[in-house]
């Protein structure tokens, strides 16, 4: 999916997906469109998605713009709302201080600092007065195939999936980090980019990328073999939520047993594989119950419970109170 914030659409809340096919440049890419397996839920039940629309980059995949840009193209009141995102996003910030709103977790801002958002994410930006700095819009998975077809072996160094959600530069970093996506900016700028700059756009990406995967990599340590594997599992969960897999469907899908999938879970997390399944399903209902008008019927039965009050009993279980007392501390009117 290529994504970036310059235009806003809605769509389906993600439960399922269908694919169609685009060129983009010589790579052959699938852009999806997310829709629910099962029951129809109704038009309140949308997460607002924020995809890529921006005819003049299609064929690029990215795209560099100031927080100052962002509050010049989308008033106060639509960024204050939350939205899911499709695709990577890349904060740099240069000035002031503040935090940032990643599935109900704040992170903290301040110069030097690098917030990461993924795509399946839900954000709400807190727009702190003073609080400057770049944003980075780009499709991971435009990336890898675009360096597979050129036999890069520089984008196998990224390894974003074990980048923090947020991490800090020093200073060198920092300046040198700023600097490329200057440059990358003014890459991408002409109402026309040509092949040259479009080329160099990509080469200042990986650039850019290699800068910020070292400072990452250093704040999270290299992941063992087990570490990788909890991390499979968390792409199979996020692909499968809306079907309530069991451990042992996971499992024969990352072809391990289910004790595999325990004993890694627990010493990653603590808890069990079947909790991490619970608590990645309590996860996309309390996205559901804050960011859309949906009925807690509504929601239940998105996520595969055949009974309102299995519902219930589950979410109460594994969040610590009702659906409806949970939507209300967060959105109090509601």
């Amino acid at each position: 999916m290529l994504s970036v914030l310059g235009c806003h659409r809605t769509c389906s809340v993600s439960v399922g997906e269908q694919y169609s096919e685009v060129t983009i440049g010589q790579v052959m890419v699938k852009i999806g469109h997310l829709r629910k397996r099962g029951a129809r839920m109704s038009t309140t039940a949308q997460v607002r998605d924020t995809h890529f629309d921006n005819a003049r980059l299609s064929e690029i995949g990215l795209e560099v713009f100031s927080l100052e840009e962002l509050r010049s193209r989308v008033t106060a009141d639509r960024l204050a709302e939350a939205e899911r995102v499709d695709f990577l996003m890349v904060l740099l910030i240069s000035d002031g201080s503040g935090e940032h709103l990643i599935d109900f977790q704040p992170v903290r801002c301040a110069p030097g600092s690098v917030v990461v958002v993924r795509p399946g994410q839900v954000q709400q930006w807190r727009m702190h007065p003073g609080l400057q700095g770049l944003l980075l819009l780009v499709d991971t998975r435009l990336a890898q195939l675009a360096a597979s077809a050129l036999a890069d072996p520089a984008f196998q160094m990224l390894q974003i999936d074990e980048w923090p959600a947020v991490f800090s530069l020093s200073a060198n970093d920092q300046r040198d980090g700023e600097a490329l996506a200057r440059v990358l900016e003014r890459q991408l700028d002409p109402e026309q980019v040509d092949d040259v700059s479009a080329r160099l756009a990509r080469e200042l990406l990986l650039s850019l990328m290699l800068l910020l995967s070292r400072a990452a990599r250093g704040a999270a340590p290299a992941r063992s073999m087990q570490e990788r594997l909890f991390q499979r599992l968390q792409r199979d969960l996020d692909a499968s939520v809306h079907t309530r897999p069991t451990v042992e469907d996971i499992a024969r899908r990352l072809r391990v047993s289910p004790s595999t999938l325990s004993r890694v879970c627990r010493q990653r997390v603590g808890a069990s594989a079947k909790a991490l399944i619970d608590r990645r399903t309590a996860l996309e209902a309390q996205r559901l119950l804050v960011h859309t008008a949906a009925s807690t019927t509504t929601i239940g039965e998105a996520l595969g419970f055949s009974e309102p009050t299995n519902f219930l009993k589950f979410f109460k279980r594994v969040v610590g109170m009702t659906p409806d007392a949970f939507r209300k501390s967060w959105r109090p009117a509601a």
